[in-house]
């Protein structure tokens, strides 16, 4: 069996739920205009990505700085102590 268009599964999916000839190839035009191709999808990937990355470095930083505050003021009173 060849491997059927996307673009004719959706529209014998669309005829199949009752839209007729017309309808159907407008609503399955509408998707593959709406589509996005693969390279669009993984150029999104890669930015979504690398906005992740960006997040995760900031909570990194954050986390080190409250750290560090912690020991700093630990240190402090250690020493006002002795």
């Amino acid at each position: 069996m060849a491997v059927m268009n996307p673009i004719l599964k959706l529209r014998q999916s669309f005829r199949a739920m009752g839209a007729d000839e017309e309808q159907a190839d407008e609503a399955a035009e509408a998707v593959e205009q709406h589509s996005y191709s693969r390279a669009e999808s993984d150029a999104r990937f890669r930015e979504m990505l690398a906005e992740h990355r960006a997040e995760m470095e900031r909570i990194k930083n954050q986390f080190l700085f409250g750290v560090l505050v912690i020991v700093g003021a630990a240190v402090a009173i250690l020493a006002v102590v002795n």
